[in-house]
């Protein structure tokens, strides 16, 4: 993967004086975010290793070699434990069993492909395959680059009036609802560009840390952790830590993000690596001249794996401290956002987050009406579908939290993956409804047979079927599952969510309706036929589906209308 470029320095305070407020409100979010390196540093320094080793194919076998021996360990003593020790029934213990097994198996499968997908030899011949064929692509988006060409400024004119409407001019009663196509499209584009940037930018930030040490423990003044950049200036010092703001903030991987921003006319910033050396991250998306924000989340980079490791690691953890109500969901997932233990100083990164909404919201409030509302969006696909839920989830809850001039909206996630229990699903879904006058709603998008969507044991959805906590089998999904399929069939609405079942669902667009997108370029176009073709077959298809390409293409057929009920 092409690694970040050293460029201009980011301003530091003092310049702040003479710059203009987009000047301003991009220093605050870059020293938020480089904040977090002074606590992921510390354990970034603690790998003794030569950089000439580090970078070496051998030490990465061995490296992820390890990984999957402490997966396999963790999977395994966790089942025995589990079985020995917890008021298990028989079905729960074979459950236990089958989800070892079948993980460890497939985790096997995924540690042969980044094995050979990280091999300097499939690296070099996929750039140069992506630089002559798909723009430079990333692995996630060379399927279909042409997804992002194809998408128009007219769409997202139409996209930008629908996330600007106030909540109180919501066509949405507790009866109806309206799935907004223009939003998703361009929630979509935001989520499948979040693949353009890798850990390459991080793990040279944090190189930078590691070559100069850590002082933290030398400076026994108490930090303001509440003043962006204050953390990280206070461990490595203001040259070092511009320094890191650099190699994190200016390099070819944000450009693609900034890029595209700019061609809409919109802003954009990377906001937090939760909590992760790997290439989880979130994002903010901003109209300066408008009313709403978007929060958009990374999914599992599939080269990744320790991030495959993560995913399969289904340890549940309680979490009813950071979201009320709550009991368990995915330990892996919760670590992102809610880490069990972090240094002395830092910022969760759920923190990082609030504080960024914060900032880009006061910025957008300055010269508008005091009864003014910034609506929050929030998007992902697969993995930032359920990193996305979590942070809705506790946001719902806590409002107050991001001002009273700070609404959040709707969540548009594609392709998520079960993430807790039943009774976190209950308590979602009773929160969702305590507006009864302006609900909002999770729009949980499926495509076809989507292999992470459809194919995990998701027992939890069907509360008739009423089984045991300890049962693996028995977590569940939150939001409305709204599974798209292409015109002339209508899509089906599913499941027992915070939307009363049989109310009438309806997407809707302000643009042409049910206009395929076709491209004029003849090898684009036999892609879009390659990939419709390949989301049929019987076990490929699942994961072509999963795909950012397979959703693009079909919500781009997709009939607008009413929806059925899968149940009617």
């Amino acid at each position: 993967m092409p690694r970040a470029k050293r460029a201009i320095s980011s301003p530091n305070p003092r310049q702040l004086q003479t710059a203009g407020p987009s000047d301003e409100i991009r220093y605050k979010l870059r020293a938020l975010h480089a904040d977090e390196i002074a606590y992921l540093s510390q354990e970034w320094r603690q790998n003794r290793v030569p950089k000439v080793v580090e970078n070496s194919y051998t030490y990465l076998f061995l490296r992820t070699t390890r990984r999957y021996i402490k997966f396999l360990w963790e999977t395994w003593s966790r089942a025995l434990w589990s079985t020995v020790f917890l008021p298990t029934t028989f079905f729960d213990r074979l459950s236990i069993a089958a989800f070892s097994i079948v993980s460890s198996w497939i985790v096997f499968i995924l540690l042969i492909w980044c094995l050979i997908a990280n091999h300097p030899m499939f690296i070099k011949t996929f750039n140069r395959w992506s630089k002559e064929n798909a723009s430079g692509m990333t692995l996630i988006n060379a399927a279909y680059p042409n997804m992002f060409k194809e998408y128009t400024h007219e769409q997202f004119q139409a996209a930008g009036i629908a996330l600007a409407k106030p909540l109180r001019g919501s066509p949405n009663t507790s009866t109806k609802r309206v799935f907004n196509l223009d939003i998703a499209k361009f929630l979509l584009q935001c989520s499948a560009l979040m693949y353009e940037r890798t850990s390459a930018p991080l793990h040279d930030a944090l190189d930078v840390s590691k070559r100069v040490g850590h002082r933290h423990g030398r400076r026994p003044s108490v930090v303001n952790s509440d003043k962006p950049g204050a953390i990280l200036t206070a461990v490595l010092g203001e040259d070092v830590a511009n320094e890191v703001n650099n190699h994190l903030h200016t390099n070819a991987q944000e450009d693609v993000l900034a890029a595209f921003a700019s061609r809409l006319g919109i802003r954009y910033n990377t906001v937090s690596e939760l909590n992760s050396q790997a290439s989880a991250f979130c994002g903010i998306f901003w109209d300066p001249a408008s009313t709403w924000i978007v929060l958009a989340f990374k999914g599992t980079t599939p080269t990744e794996f320790v991030e495959w490791t993560t995913d399969f690691s289904f340890n549940p953890r309680d979490v009813g401290h950071w979201i009320r109500g709550w009991r368990r969901a995915h330990g892996g997932f919760v670590d992102k956002i809610f880490p069990k233990r972090i240094k002395r100083g830092a910022r969760l990164p759920y923190d990082t987050i609030r504080e960024a909404i914060k900032t880009v919201s006061a910025h957008l409030l300055v010269n508008k009406p005091p009864d003014t509302d910034i609506n929050v969006w929030m998007t992902g696909h697969s993995l930032g579908c359920a990193l996305a839920s979590l942070v809705y989830a506790r946001q719902i809850n806590e409002s107050r939290e991001l001002g009273s001039n700070v609404t959040v909206r709707d969540a548009y996630l594609f392709g998520a993956p079960i993430l807790c229990d039943v009774d976190s699903v209950n308590a979602f879904n009773n929160r969702m409804n305590h507006d009864y006058d302006h609900p909002r709603t999770m729009w949980r998008i499926t495509n076809g047979l989507d292999c992470v969507a459809r194919s995990l044991p998701h027992s939890g959805d069907y509360s008739e079927w009423n089984m045991s906590p300890y049962n693996l089998f028995s977590y569940a999904h939150i939001g409305t599952e709204i599974q798209i399929r292409p015109a002339p069939c209508s899509s089906v609405v599913s499941g027992e969510t915070h939307i009363v079942p049989g109310s009438h669902v309806r997407i809707d667009s302000a643009l042409m309706a049910n206009v395929s997108v076709l491209s004029k370029d003849t090898e684009f176009r036999k892609s879009q036929q390659t990939i419709r073709k390949l989301q049929k077959l019987p076990i490929i298809g699942r994961i072509v589906s999963h795909g950012t390409a397979g959703y693009w293409l079909t919500l781009n057929e997709v009939k607008t209308g009413a929806c059925e009920w899968a149940d009617s």
